[in-house]
């Protein structure tokens, strides 16, 4: 290979692909491509293609590059050694001289181009083959960007159509909303005529048993002094001269001293409230029983939610928070806000006791809680009378059926404190409003055995599933 031909091969390795004369502050990108710094930021700026390689059109994730001194340093060492053969030669080769540019040639596509000596202010002049090379390529990128702004409209179109389609669904799903609301309100309205009704009449029948007890009461007292008037009368006489009076009052008496005055007992049905349990139940709390407050007799369970009277007392510290003579214990969450809602199950108890009361509620001695720091619901159960009482003030309820699990609801803000039988998804009792300026705590009692038939445990149901 002669040496004009090692010259030529040299030069091309040291020369810019856009400008094609050596390198000058040569940079290189990510996809391994040199360029003169001022050639690469023109080529961006003319063809308006930025993040590509000008030469293999490799798209680039950033504008990045790297300055390449050492091929910098390369390119003006070629300069250099080029410039001294051309002078130490007679002849002019197929490389001569033009006092304004320089002819190349391009090995990969066999084409010719001319750039002038001066760096600062070179022109590329390409070959039409180069140039129509070159519209290729931009054709090749004009078709893909045509392209994906098709796919883009296209997308756009649809998401369009969309928006419209959104707000048709949602209008739609609105009117069903407010339909089955509506159907809902309805059947609601229907059924709270029903509870209504049901109460009128038990009200009309409890009044009936009223006034006919009064009636015969009436009647009752009426016959008792009727006697006593006669048998104070012949108290007056001499029994020897009116014995056969005497006899014939204590005969008339032995009916009247047969009856037994009673007070009539009436019932109301409890409120049955549809859908009452599937909207408490967004209100579910997950109590646990706070062992630090447990009275010594009682029993709690590992997991804190189930507690039964024990029969001995255990060796517990008598600390502040403890109950010492109420069976008692109260549940470790405090309330300062919010809704809340819990289930108990109590079983087949024949006395227990579930509520809410102040955080501040007396734990010492065995007194009645005074009005407001207690708002319980006591279960009662003699014979076969049950009955349901509340505290405080204390008042009471007979109801045909015992309550197996109560719900137990609080809404702090409002003020308000309700009962609800849960087995049939009734109202049990519902505090009047007050007003609660001080944290509330979950309480129960277990209360005593009563010969035995007591002793089953209190149990905070697990609202997680759907028992």
């Amino acid at each position: 290979m002669s040496t004009a031909d090692l010259m030529e091969n040299l030069r091309e390795e040291l020369t810019c692909f856009i400008c094609l004369d050596y390198f000058t502050s040569p940079v290189t990108t990510e996809c391994g491509h040199s360029f003169c710094l001022a050639c690469l930021l023109r080529s961006w700026e003319e063809h308006n293609t930025p993040f590509s390689c000008p030469e293999c059109w490799r798209t680039l994730e950033v504008p990045h590059f790297q300055p390449n001194e050492r091929l910098g340093r390369l390119a003006s060492i070629g300069r250099q050694l080029r410039c001294q053969v051309q002078q130490s030669e007679d002849e002019q080769g197929s490389y001569g001289r033009m006092p304004a540019a320089t002819k190349v040639f391009d090995d990969e596509q066999g084409m010719i181009a001319f750039s002038s000596q001066s760096h600062g202010v070179s022109r590329v002049y390409l070959s039409s083959e180069t140039e129509e090379h070159h519209k290729e390529k931009l054709q090749e990128i004009l078709n893909l960007l045509r392209k994906k702004k098709k796919e883009a409209q296209t997308i756009l179109t649809h998401e369009k159509e969309r928006v419209i389609l959104c707000k048709e669904e949602t209008k739609t799903c609105k009117q069903v909303v407010v339909s089955e609301y509506m159907k809902m309100h309805q059947f609601l309205k229907e059924e709270e005529q029903l509870q209504l009704q049901l109460l009128d009449k038990e009200e009309r029948q409890n009044m009936k048993k009223l006034r006919d007890n009064e009636t015969q009461l009436t009647q009752q007292i009426r016959s008792l002094s009727k006697m006593i008037g006669q048998i104070e009368s012949t108290c007056q006489n001499s029994i020897s001269e009116s014995f056969e009076e005497v006899r014939g009052a204590l005969e008339r008496s032995q009916p009247l001293l047969l009856q037994c005055p009673e007070a009539t007992t009436t019932e109301l049905s409890l409120c049955h409230i549809t859908g009452m349990r599937e909207m408490l139940r967004k209100f579910s709390t997950d109590i646990t029983l706070d062992a630090d407050t447990a009275n010594a007799y009682l029993v709690l369970s590992e997991d804190l939610k189930s507690v039964r009277y024990g029969g001995s007392r255990q060796q517990l510290p008598d600390n502040p928070e403890r109950f010492d003579l109420s069976a008692t214990v109260l549940g470790a969450q405090v309330f300062t806000g919010g809704r809340h809602y819990w289930e108990v199950d109590v079983g087949n108890k024949t006395e227990w006791e579930v509520g809410i009361c102040k955080d501040s509620v007396s734990r010492k001695g065995n007194l009645p809680k005074p009005p407001g720091d207690l708002f319980s619901l006591i279960g009662l159960k003699i014979g076969d009378d049950y009955s349901l009482w509340v505290s405080s003030p204390l008042k009471g309820q007979h109801v045909r059926e015992p309550v197996h699990k109560v719900g137990v609801f609080l809404d702090y803000e409002l003020g308000h404190i309700a009962f609800y039988n849960v087995t049939d998804e009734s109202l049990i009792y519902s505090f009047p409003p007050t007003s609660f300026q001080e944290a509330l705590r979950p309480i129960f009692s277990p209360c005593l055995p009563n010969e035995g038939t007591n002793t089953e445990p209190l149990t905070v149901c697990s609202l997680n599933s759907h028992a």
